[in-house]
């Protein structure tokens, strides 16, 4: 009898730890968590999976990762509200906030301890070029029209020094930062502009900063402005978190291996970047 009462009290108390436990069922809808395609989709779902399962964890819902189709319809979706959790990139989410107004703003990518990235100007190690006045009539090399850190940013810090594309002896656009790299290692341009991760990459071969852009605000996640303020409160608990959780490195480097932690994000983080796209975009500037 008194075995019989031990396995009753037992089995009340898993039933009512099976009651009281978060748990994902079928029933409720999953948050729609959208990347812009800056790598192919099975790439970029193998990367993001970590991160979405860690949420779904700590928000007892499940998370569904979408891939959209291009830049400019990421930007549209979030602007039109049409998500849950978004992945954007740093000139996307000023171009969004720009045209559709600003968003609750989740975290944003630490990388190597900070919140924050630079673009360089590079020349080779042999250059006799010493500042960025001396690229007057000389060849500059481009990464995409539309990269910030590639184009963006060193076409600002070239006008911040008094020269306009219109100065160069020609300028070309490469499409990737790597391309840019090894077109002026192999003396194909004068100078270039590459993000400081592939400068470090290369510097080893013969490669030389020669100027080094302001700090620019990491990559943020956004939330759905209609989301309820306790699911937008929770989601940005979540991530930032995730510098002191277990699974955190783990998690983080499966997006990137130089991240290192999630920092706050602010509206007006993203202000020194919104200058550097009105100036290094500016119609008339390159006259």
């Amino acid at each position: 009898m008194r075995k019989l009462s031990i396995i009753a009290v037992l089995f009340a108390l898993l039933l009512c730890a099976h009651l009281t436990a978060p748990k994902i069922t079928a029933a409720q809808e999953p948050l729609a968590f959208w990347i812009h395609p800056y790598l192919p989709a099975t790439e970029l779902i193998k990367r993001f999976t970590p991160l979405a399962r860690y949420l779904e964890d700590k928000l007892s819902r499940p998370v569904t990762i979408k891939i959209e189709k291009s830049y400019q319809a990421h930007i549209n979706r979030v602007g039109n509200d049409e998500f849950d959790i978004a992945f954007m990139g740093p000139s996307s989410y000023v171009n969004m906030s720009g045209a559709y107004g600003k968003k609750p703003l989740l975290a944003r990518l630490a990388v190597r301890g900070k919140p924050v990235f630079f673009g360089m100007i590079i020349v080779r190690t042999d250059s006799p070029i010493n500042n960025l006045k001396d690229l007057r009539g000389k060849s500059f090399a481009f990464g995409d029209p539309n990269s910030t850190m590639s184009h963006l940013v060193p076409r600002y810090m070239l006008k911040k020094a008094g020269v306009s594309v219109n100065d160069l002896k020609k300028y070309e656009f490469l499409h990737t930062h790597h391309n840019v790299a090894l077109g002026v290692l192999g003396g194909y341009y004068d100078a270039g502009g590459v993000k400081e991760e592939v400068f470090r990459q290369y510097r080893e071969r013969g490669l030389r900063m020669l100027a080094k852009s302001p700090p620019i605000a990491e990559h943020p996640f956004v939330a759905r402005t209609t989301l309820p303020k306790t699911l937008i409160k929770s989601l940005r608990k979540a991530f930032l978190e995730l510098n002191g959780d277990d699974r955190g490195p783990a998690v983080l480097t499966s997006m990137k291996k130089s991240v290192t932690g999630m920092g706050p994000a602010r509206n007006e983080d993203y202000n020194t970047l919104r200058s550097v796209m009105r100036i290094g975009t500016k119609p008339g500037t390159d006259k």
